[in-house]
């Protein structure tokens, strides 16, 4: 038995590593999807923001690691409950002390397509790759002083759509802002449930008692449903957006799912379906802004 709970472990430990990036990826589908009617949108604008945003995470999450001693540190919840888990590439490719030089190699390449955004739009770009880099390098001191949630929050939701909406358009607009904050409360809520930390319920259970707030959780998810409607109501997504808020029943039985007392497979879970949840409404706000624009 505990083997094939390793191996369900495994699976969602994987599922988890690979659909977090999406928390680069929707931000600039709808971003893209914002600006797809703008005379300067180009394709090749299109992927290069994509492939930035996807960088500059992956940047993060290598620095994460190797600041963390290997997840090694006592106030990162990879020690127990992500035991073993490990950025992209590494034991395959690179060895663990190699997630420094990863982390610069990838931003030496977002920084190389800030280059090229640089000859398209001018240097008005800058400032905000400057900031994108400054998150990517001082993520692990701040989250170990607590404020994870704002900073993600901010970096996956305002940021990266703002940025994202630039580069496509070389216009600064309060829209990406506005549509980003659903999608900044979902990672949100993915981030406050991969930060859960345990204690084990007794000696030989496969249970755990989990340091999750269901309340803190189910909050943020009605400001996620909230600020869609919102948006609609203040004109900046088309009522057909409100689709989005489909979701909510799958959200609803995320947060009774929520107990304190868990399996570690079942919060594993938990947390894999969070980030379906991110995805897909994410997907539909993308695909109503394109019908609908």
């Amino acid at each position: 038995m505990n083997r094939l709970i390793e191996k369900e472990r495994t699976r969602s430990i994987l599922a988890i590593k690979i659909l977090l990036f999406s928390a680069s990826v929707i931000p600039a589908l709808v971003a893209g999807a914002l600006a797809y009617d703008h005379p300067q949108f180009r394709w090749i604008a299109f992927i290069l923001v994509t492939a930035g945003l996807f960088l500059g995470q992956a940047a993060g999450d290598y620095f994460y690691y190797y600041f963390t001693g290997y997840h090694s540190h006592t106030g990162d919840s990879h020690t127990k409950i992500f035991a073993g888990w490990k950025p992209l590439f590494i034991d395959t490719l690179l060895r663990p002390k190699d997630s420094l030089a990863a982390g610069i190699i990838c931003l030496v390449l977002d920084l190389l397509i800030l280059v090229w955004f640089i000859t398209w739009l001018g240097a008005g770009i800058l400032w905000l790759a400057a900031i994108g880099a400054a998150v990517a390098l001082f993520f692990t001191p701040v989250m170990l002083r607590g404020y994870k949630e704002p900073l993600i929050f901010i970096t996956f939701g305002p940021l990266s759509f703002f940025a994202g909406y630039y580069a496509l358009t070389g216009e600064f607009a309060l829209l990406p802002v506005v549509v980003s904050i659903p999608t900044a409360f979902f990672i949100t809520v993915v981030a406050y449930l991969k930060g859960a930390h345990y204690k084990t319920k007794g000696e030989g259970s496969e249970l755990v008692i989990l340091n999750i707030n269901r309340t803190h959780a189910a909050v943020l998810l009605v400001f996620a449903y909230l600020s869609i409607i919102a948006s609609v109501v203040f004109g900046y997504l088309a009522p057909l957006a409100l689709l989005g808020l489909i979701t909510g029943l799958p959200a609803l039985l995320l947060i009774r799912s929520l107990r304190k007392e868990s399996t570690i497979v079942h919060y594993l879970k938990a947390t894999v379906y969070s980030l379906l949840i991110m995805i897909l409404t994410g997907v539909i706000i993308a695909g109503t802004i394109l019908l609908t624009d």
